[in-house]
């Protein structure tokens, strides 16, 4: 009965548009005093839904009311916090959310994102403990093609070569015949990461010791690996690798600053005003 009930009030809120002008207010569940009428479900709902969906999302909305319910009711009876707590934490939590709102609207409005790279060099210089690699790292190129593919020898040759890659070839190739292609090396990839798409997931990189390429099969398909460059765990590691992290914390560096001239500039203006005064 209850779930043929769902079905039916979910047809009837997406039936038609008229529905949505109803101004009567249908009452749909009950939890001791608390009531959840047909206007709170309707903002979950779109005609984009299926009516089995809509079924499915107005129970689930359903028993997620009641489960709230309960353990505010249970709350309310258990919880040993007067109204003025309540009241006092509730204004805490407002002034924390204006006031943020507003330091972020200021950080936005100075629109000072920018960070050299000479800043990013310096505070590498002076923090490379924190960036000691805890794992592997690489720079390198995988193909991955069926073992029937086409120009097998040509693809042997391109990747196990001691030349400079032909990378317009390979990706030419790639785009054609490949299951999976990745060739960037300009980034560095976790190494534990990369293995995941290889057939023998426990392959270290020590086995790049004596040569930069390898080559493996499965059942089905192949696959070759040229090494670029690698940095193992223990090493100081590569400045492009974390570059980006350091930005995130110069900029955020920055935007504390901002905040704090803002307060300051705040303060005095309003002390020049006598709007605040210590007494």
């Amino acid at each position: 009965m209850f779930k043929f009930f769902i079905y039916t009030l979910a047809i009837a809120i997406l039936s038609s548009c008229s529905f949505f002008e109803r101004t009567d207010d249908i009452l749909i569940a009950r939890l001791n005093d608390s009531y959840l009428y047909e206007s709170d479900v309707k903002s979950i709902l779109n005609k984009h839904l299926s009516t089995a969906d809509s079924s499915a999302l107005v129970q689930q909305y359903i028993i997620n009311w009641a489960q709230e319910e309960l353990l505010l009711q249970k709350a309310e009876l258990n919880v040993d916090i007067s109204e003025f707590e309540i009241d006092k934490r509730l204004e805490d939590y407002r002034r924390s959310l204006l006031i943020h709102a507003y330091e972020q609207k200021l950080i936005h409005q100075t629109n000072d994102t920018l960070v050299s790279l000479s800043s990013i060099e310096s505070y590498f210089q002076q923090h490379t403990d924190d960036y000691i690699l805890a794992q592997d790292i690489v720079k390198l190129m995988l193909i991955k093609v069926s073992e029937v593919a086409p120009e097998l020898d040509s693809i042997q040759e391109w990747v196990f070569s001691h030349e400079p890659l032909n990378h317009d070839f390979i990706e030419a190739y790639a785009h054609q015949y490949a299951k999976r292609f990745y060739y960037n090396p300009k980034e560095w990839l976790n190494w534990s990461e990369f293995i995941e798409f290889l057939p023998q997931a426990n392959l270290e990189t020590n086995f790049f010791q004596k040569n930069n390429t390898l080559q493996f099969k499965d059942s089905l398909d192949l696959y070759f690996v040229r090494l670029f460059d690698k940095k193992v765990q223990g090493e100081l590691a590569p400045l492009e690798y974390v570059e980006e992290e350091i930005k995130s914390i110069l900029l955020n560096q920055k935007k504390l600053r901002t905040v704090d001239v803002i307060q300051s500039k705040l303060l005095e203006d309003a002390k020049k005003s006598n709007e605040f005064e210590i007494y």
